[in-house]
């Protein structure tokens, strides 16, 4: 558990919108093996971290409003190398597909896919184009 959450909480993910405008309150759920660590920010946005380290499955999932000056790629990478290692998990950065998200008819996603354990990651957007959420998630 406490390796879970230095790792979470040096990487961007967290550090991004915590250093932006603070953490209002952490909680730490543990339930047959699954960890789930939910973070939530003092502007409304959140991080959910869910391991499961019987099936080696791991996702992480942040809404938080992005400022236009940053690129939300180089933080998915940045998030994949603290998750997986200097290597990552194979994620292929010059390919992406873009689909509608299935959970809000008005949020576009672009998805990366790596090589390793079923590696992906997730750019959100809203309706005007928006960097509003991310999600790395890996299965083994």
């Amino acid at each position: 558990m406490a390796e879970l959450r230095q790792s979470v909480e040096n990487g961007p993910l967290y550090t991004v919108p915590a250093a932006a405008t603070g953490v209002a309150s952490c909680h730490v759920h543990y339930d047959s093996g699954v960890t789930v660590l939910e973070y939530r920010f003092k502007d409304g946005g959140w991080l959910s971290v869910k391991r499961d380290a019987r099936i080696e499955y791991t996702e992480q999932e942040a809404r938080f409003a992005l400022s236009p000056a940053e690129n939300p790629a180089t933080i998915l990478a940045d998030a994949e190398r603290v998750a997986f290692g200097s290597k990552g998990c194979g994620i292929d950065w010059r390919q992406a597909e873009t689909q509608p998200a299935g959970d809000d008819h008005n949020a576009i996603e672009t998805i990366f896919r790596g090589d390793v354990c079923n590696c992906q990651a997730r750019i959100r957007r809203d309706a005007a184009g928006r960097i509003v959420g991310f999600m790395l998630r890996s299965a083994c």
